[in-house]
């Protein structure tokens, strides 16, 4: 390749970073090397990465394992980035020959030599970061023409690295979005700007699917809608003045409201939290950037973990565990009835059943046993 197009492969690596190991045999060519990869190690330990250019896998991890702190990487550890630097100058060649290291990873890899060049972005006190290309005996004896073109392509593989990190970063903001609220135990719904939905977690999408008292509307957008007029009064309001709040505007906000169930079953606590405005608050607009947070509390659902964690203790029934849910979750025997469609006396017996398993006398006692137990 000529200089103008390694240069070229370079940048396109900077925007599809599933490229960088092509990338690096393509350098590791012009170079005049053996093999080379990209390299971090973290000063923790973890969340070390190397991306390889024509090395061994199966060293790969070895490498990472057991040899991240070998003789080279901390004499790299000097280094300032912006330098390019030939390995054998920095550390004690014979003593490396005679190493494990050497054995495990430099012999099979035909690697006699190296030159580095450290990344702004990737190192750090305690670690190193950056890229390593490695020369074979007979390619040593060219290691100033090897330096030499390295040296060359430095700020152009610097800029590329950066320029990845940062597409790398774009790429991943939904999926950390994602990820955060999945984190949430509780059901959790991230909202636009147009009272879109823009993500679910998986106890959302669970909830909704069930459709009591809110689920999911598809029109020209997915959005939420409430089954009861007056449940769904109060939601278009809240979201509404949440997103005035989170648009930078001043307005009364009422963030919390039941949501009640068809069902009869307990109704769903909602809250809703509208998000910071982004420091270029300007361009909003534009995206589909979420604008609310609305977490569902499911105290049924709840009750009902907990109900089954003291089924497995006290080896109650279906029937029993399922009146223990209920009354642990606040709901009367009366209640109750109706709301399974069973008589009041039977739903007395499976009670007084259930009493005498777990050994209390009342609901109330009950209740506070359910919910004593971590969900």
């Amino acid at each position: 390749m000529t200089h103008a197009e390694i240069v070229d492969v370079i940048y396109q690596s900077s925007i599809r970073y599933e490229l960088w190991s092509e990338t690096l045999c393509s350098i590791v060519d012009y170079v005049g090397a053996v093999a080379g990869n990209i390299v971090y190690q973290s000063p923790r330990g973890r969340g070390s990465f190397l991306i390889p250019g024509r090395m061994r896998e199966d060293l790969n991890s070895l490498y990472l394992q057991h040899y991240a702190q070998n003789p080279y990487a901390r004499a790299y550890g000097t280094v300032k980035p912006g330098d390019v630097v030939l390995g054998n100058t920095m550390v004690d060649v014979a003593a490396i020959e005679r190493s494990s290291f050497y054995t495990d990873i430099c012999k099979p890899q035909n690697i006699h030599n190296q030159l580095f060049m450290p990344h702004a972005s990737l190192h750090e006190p305690g670690g190193i970061g950056g890229v390593a290309l490695f020369l074979s005996r007979a390619q040593d004896e060219h290691a100033a023409q090897a330096l030499k073109r390295l040296r060359l392509l430095a700020s152009h593989i610097e800029r590329a690295i950066d320029l990845s990190l940062h597409v790398h970063r774009i790429d991943s903001g939904p999926d950390l979005a994602q990820r955060l609220i999945n984190a949430m135990p509780d059901p959790a719904v991230l909202i636009g700007s147009r009272g879109e939905i823009i993500l679910l977690n998986t106890a959302a999408e669970a909830l909704l699917k069930e459709a009591d008292g809110i689920s999911i509307r598809q029109t020209d957008r997915l959005s939420l809608i409430a089954h009861i007029p007056e449940t769904s009064s109060r939601m278009t309001t809240a979201i509404r003045q949440a997103l005035t709040v989170a648009e930078g505007g001043d307005t009364p906000f009422t963030g919390a409201f039941p949501i009640i169930r068809p069902s009869g079953l307990p109704p769903y606590l909602a809250t809703i939290t509208p998000l910071a405005p982004s420091s270029s608050a300007a361009w909003d607009a534009t995206d589909s950037r979420a604008r609310v947070l609305l977490q569902i509390v499911d105290t049924e659902a709840r009750a009902r973990l907990q109900a089954r964690r003291l089924r497995t203790m006290f080896d109650l029934t279906e029937a029993e565990t399922r009146v223990a849910t209920l009354i642990g979750s606040g709901m009367s025997l009366h209640d109750i009835a109706r709301a399974l469609g069973v008589s009041p006396n039977t739903i007395k017996t499976h009670a007084a059943r259930c009493f005498a398993k777990v050994g209390v006398r009342s609901q109330a006692a009950l209740a506070r046993l359910v919910a004593s137990i971590p969900a």
